[in-house]
């Protein structure tokens, strides 16, 4: 992790942003020191018509997002106690999608994501969107070595918007999901 983040200073500031969001948020940018990451995930397609359709794989880093260091850096800037649920890696391609009913069910969670896509551009789509009822919905770029951190309320959704067929590129994330305690 780029040492900026772990300064108690830093620690403590974090937290202030993150709890006084409509919606609790942080995007951290340059997460990780260097390019250290290489990301050739093992990934297949699926898709659920109406729901979904991407590609997913196992978490590239899933060692680091299970690691008892990460959760408590977590546990810092959020106040929360978490447990890790999952973490998997999705690319999104020209035509991909997944829509916010795909987690109707979902309880309180929080959801982070680490975004390896290297070359974007805005009018491709494939944006983070995060919803909750009656709050205006919070709507995120692609930022290549950011690290986003979401608290999601059960009823809450999240999705990555269609992506445009005319994408010359893949987003390419990790997403993780941990359960509040």
């Amino acid at each position: 992790m780029n040492f900026y983040y772990l300064e108690e200073s830093t620690l403590s500031n974090l937290n202030r942003i993150f709890l006084s969001g409509e919606i609790p948020f942080l995007r951290l940018s340059k997460f990780l020191e260097g390019d250290a990451v290489e990301v050739n995930p093992n990934q297949e397609t699926k898709e659920k018509i109406g729901f979904y359709r991407r590609k997913v794989g196992p978490a590239v880093l899933d060692e680091v997002w299970k690691s008892p260091e990460f959760t408590d850096f977590l546990k810092k800037i959020t106040g929360l106690n978490l447990g890790f649920r999952k973490s998997n890696n999705f690319s999104y391609s020209g035509g991909d999608y997944s829509l916010l009913h795909a987690e109707e069910l979902e309880k309180k969670r929080v959801v982070v994501a680490y975004d390896f896509t290297k070359s974007w551009r805005y009018e491709w789509g494939g944006h983070d969107m995060y919803s909750s009822p009656g709050k205006d919905p919070l709507i995120c770029s692609r930022d290549f070595g950011s690290l986003m951190i979401v608290k999601l309320e059960q009823g809450d959704l999240s999705c990555t918007r269609y992506t445009s067929l005319m994408a010359k590129s893949e987003v390419q994330l990790d997403q993780i999901i941990y359960d509040i305690k």
